[in-house]
């Protein structure tokens, strides 16, 4: 009966909160790593470099953290950003 009662009061009040903030999480890390402004940003550190408007430490400096945000980015691409919806309560 206890377990009965404890689940009941963690799908009705607490699982609602992790949904969200799950939501909110996967939302806020497509937002903070996509993919087309960062390979904007990278073609146009190319230009500014072949231009002369960059010097070689710059552009490496630069490119070196472009090239770790966009690994970072096809990572949060391949994630699966869809709530999990689980009505039940059976799973994870």
């Amino acid at each position: 009966m206890v377990f009965i009662l404890d689940d009941l009061v963690y799908t009705l009040t607490i699982k609602p909160w992790v949904f969200m903030m799950e939501i909110i999480y996967r939302h806020s890390l497509k937002e903070m790593y996509p993919l087309d402004k960062i390979n904007d940003a990278l073609k146009e550190d190319r230009l500014l470099y072949e231009f002369g408007e960059l010097t070689t430490k710059e552009y490496k400096a630069r490119k070196k953290g472009l090239m770790a945000k966009l690994e970072m980015a096809k990572k949060v691409s391949q994630m699966d950003l869809a709530p999990k919806l689980d009505i039940l309560g059976i799973g994870g």
